[in-house]
């Protein structure tokens, strides 16, 4: 039988937290949690599920996740943010997993976007298939700017399929969203940077509309109700911001013309 270690990044992080620490507890032999400074009840949370709390200064997501990764002490780790929970369906698969070592070192998980109220996905709502459960030894959670948030499977392993879900509750208040996508887009244009990008003027222009149309229609959120309209108006100020503050950072402390 292996040991699982579940790690997560965390920051105020108290409305949230609870759901997915009671899902991960019934699958992991540790907990770790690193956080950067929260004032709400978080680390009192933490430490109601036994979890391993660590203090770190925030850098990137990307920073932030691979020190956490780093803290565990099993070569099986399954990596969560607070604001996803594990299916119970998801539960039960990486139980039979655990039992036995399993013939993948890493495996996808499709996570799918949920509303607070929402006790399964709905039908159309947006998903993404990603390695989150994998062995240390044959992959990791790179620290630098490239990756974009995803595990690094070694060159050559092949990466296995989970069909439980995780559930992504991502929109808790308005508040929070506008916090979140401000932090991650001044991420994006640093990555941005480091790649040596560049954005047109007309990409500038067009990049709300653009994306706005994309989430809207393309992504189905417009089955949603005002919620989707909602979620999909900010992911289109999210990808706007990202484009902005690059030209800012090109001319700082100048008008643009």
């Amino acid at each position: 039988m292996i040991k699982l270690s579940v790690y997560i990044i965390t920051f105020n992080e108290e409305q949230r937290l609870e759901k997915t620490l009671k899902a991960a507890s019934k699958v992991a032999d540790e907990i770790v949690v690193v956080d950067s400074g929260s004032t709400d009840k978080t680390l009192e949370i933490a430490k109601k599920h036994k979890a391993k709390v660590i203090q770190h200064k925030w850098e990137t997501y990307c920073k932030q996740k691979s020190f956490a990764e780093k803290q565990c002490t099993n070569d099986w780790v399954l990596m969560l943010d607070a604001d996803e929970v594990l299916s119970d369906e998801l539960i039960k698969e990486i139980k039979i997993l655990k039992r036995h070592e399993p013939p993948f070192k890493a495996y996808n998980i499709k996570i799918c976007n949920m509303f607070l109220q929402d006790k399964k996905p709905r039908l159309f709502a947006q998903s993404f298939n990603v390695v989150r459960l994998y062995n240390r030894q044959f992959a990791h959670m790179p620290p630098d700017l490239y990756n974009k948030d995803r595990v690094r499977v070694n060159e050559g392993e092949k990466v296995g399929q989970l069909q439980g879900k995780i559930h992504h509750y991502c929109f808790f208040s308005l508040e929070q969203a506008t916090s979140k996508y401000n932090l991650h887009s001044l991420e994006l244009v640093h990555t941005a940077i480091a790649e040596n990008r560049r954005f047109s003027r007309l990409r500038l222009y067009t990049e709300f509309p653009r994306q706005f149309l994309h989430y809207y229609f393309i992504k189905r959120y417009c089955l949603l109700g005002t919620q989707g309209f909602i979620q999909a108006m900010f992911l289109a100020n999210f990808r706007f911001l990202k484009i902005a503050k690059w030209f800012e950072s090109q001319k700082p402390h100048k008008e643009y013309k």
